[in-house]
């Protein structure tokens, strides 16, 4: 059977899964983590779940051709919509927004225990998704990936049910990411000065005030 290779933001988030986890796959498209995992006999049972009929299609002819109809099951599904039935320990939600991530998580009493591991790659909004992450949620691991051109963040969370305290360039780039200072977080956070000296150009052009801005970009540079 032909190995499938998945993308390094797929393969990075797929490698926080926990041995012999029950997974689901929400916002699956073409089923790729779920397929990927139980070809790596890291699973012992996967979900695969989207809104649209169409990325079902193709996850079921995916799996189909990988010959793991008896231990992947996909369907449609708004979110995590009676997720509880499947009883998955490890969820990921991959390739959203991160707003859309905090409101599929936020309609799901099913996760608010502290055994269900959530793993989240948002494409945007990731200070948002972090904000609401830290009024109930552990968040015990992250990492950062460059792949075409772009730094994507992972973000594993539990439910804890605490308030934990963020600062706004944490909830940015993420606490655990600035104390592993990886190469490519270093990299990544060069891109985020860059972006913010923008800004604060652009505020100077309109002679706005830029004392907020340059503050936030001094206490960035501080990191490196």
């Amino acid at each position: 059977m032909k190995e499938l290779k998945i993308s390094k933001r797929l393969s990075t988030a797929a490698s926080f899964v926990r041995d012999g986890a029950v997974i689901a796959d929400v916002g699956t498209d073409h089923a790729y983590i779920p397929i990927f995992l139980t070809q790596n006999g890291k699973v012992s049972r996967a979900i695969a779940t989207d809104i649209n009929e169409g990325p079902i299609l193709r996850a079921k002819d995916n799996i189909s051709a990988f010959g793991y109809q008896e231990k992947i099951e996909a369907y449609i599904a708004d979110g995590l919509d009676g997720i509880e039935t499947k009883g998955p320990s490890d969820i990921f939600i991959c390739g959203m927004g991160g707003e859309l991530i905090a409101e599929i998580i936020d309609k799901c009493d099913y996760v608010k225990n502290e055994n269900i591991s959530l793993i989240l790659q948002p494409m945007t909004s990731i200070l948002e998704l972090r904000t609401y992450l830290k009024n109930g949620f552990f968040i015990y691991d992250e990492e950062v990936v460059f792949e075409d051109g772009k730094y994507y963040q992972i973000i594993c969370a539990r439910y804890d049910g605490k308030k934990h305290s963020y600062n706004e360039i944490e909830l940015e780039l993420g606490k655990i990411n600035i104390k592993k200072r990886t190469d490519t977080f270093l990299s990544m956070l060069d891109f985020f000065i860059s972006k913010k000296k923008k800004i604060r150009q652009g505020l100077e052009k309109g002679s706005q005030d830029t004392a907020e801005i340059s503050s936030l970009i001094e206490r960035m540079e501080a990191l490196k």
